[in-house]
């Protein structure tokens, strides 16, 4: 039975991580019809980023909020420099460009910090919760990390549904022209889009990093599980981004806990398979209207 909690408990927090970054590349998706493949990259760099800093520093939090600071740049760099040029192209050359981003990044990276992996330090001891003489692998960091997660979706949530930024996004991912002629100006929510996603996808990868290894190409498997969740979800929903990252956090955390963690990709894989027959357009998503929820 302690196995089960160990493995639901992670898959909890596995599944946030994974929904920030879903919920990044729908917030891209959803206004531009560009899934953002260099998102990850971007995410990558910054923790890298961020580990200079606390190397320097000593300093978590600080390291945090400079990395959360350097992913809004960087978003608004990629999207200023590499997507804005390419508007009048189609979807897919876009998409195209998004990927030689991410290769240039990890490059980039390599050349900087080199190619062998670092631990990024949590700020709170690895130690897990102990309970009726049961120790679970569950710990103070995992909480933080929870907690944090559902602060962010909370925030995300509140702006998109109650504020009139949100509103005005929200509008001109739905309908750009009507937008246009309602005084919106959809370029600057364009990018304020994109700078929300790149402060998203860099607050999933300082998240994660402790609780694995950073190198230039190691956000690839996060890419995998963050596309598969937004799929699933529907990459119109950000509620489905945030319900089917969970469920995808989960459905890995249970299957490699009890077979092999070299089967995540396989899981994740399967995963999408099954939604692309089931239900292509995502479970949160109606296939006669996009959403705007």
């Amino acid at each position: 039975m302690s196995r089960f909690v160990d493995y639901f408990l992670g898959g909890v927090g596995q599944g946030l991580i994974i929904a920030l970054m879903a919920l990044a590349l729908v917030l891209i998706y959803r206004s531009t019809r560009v899934v953002n493949f260099a998102l990850v990259g971007q995410a990558m760099f910054t923790t890298y980023i961020g580990l200079t800093i606390q190397d320097v520093t000593g300093s978590w939090w600080l390291a945090l909020f400079i990395a959360l600071g350097s992913g809004a740049l960087l978003g608004l760099v990629v999207q200023a420099l590499v997507l804005s040029p390419m508007k009048r192209a189609d979807t897919s050359g876009a998409i195209i460009a998004t990927f030689g981003v991410l290769i240039g990044l990890q490059a980039l990276a390599s050349m900087v910090w080199g190619g062998d992996p670092r631990n990024y330090p949590q700020p709170f001891p690895d130690v897990g919760f102990t309970v009726g003489g049961t120790t679970y692998q569950f710990t103070w960091y995992s909480v933080v990390t929870v907690v944090a997660a559902v602060l962010l979706v909370a925030v995300l949530g509140f702006i998109f549904s109650k504020t009139s930024l949100g509103l005005a996004m929200r509008a001109s991912a739905f309908n750009p022209e009507v937008a246009r002629l309602s005084g919106i100006r959809v370029s600057r929510m364009l990018t304020v889009g994109w700078v929300m996603a790149g402060v998203v996808g860099s607050f999933a990868g300082v998240l994660i990093a402790p609780l694995t290894t950073i190198s230039p190409n190691s956000f690839d498997l996060l890419l995998v599980f963050a596309f598969t969740a937004a799929v699933i979800g529907g990459l119109d929903s950000l509620v489905g981004a945030v319900g089917a990252g969970i469920g995808t956090g989960l459905v890995l955390s249970l299957v490699t806990g009890y077979t092999d963690s070299s089967n995540a990709p396989l899981i994740a894989l399967l995963l999408l398979v099954v939604n692309l027959i089931a239900k292509p357009e995502g479970i949160f998503t109606h296939s006669h209207a996009r959403s705007v929820s």
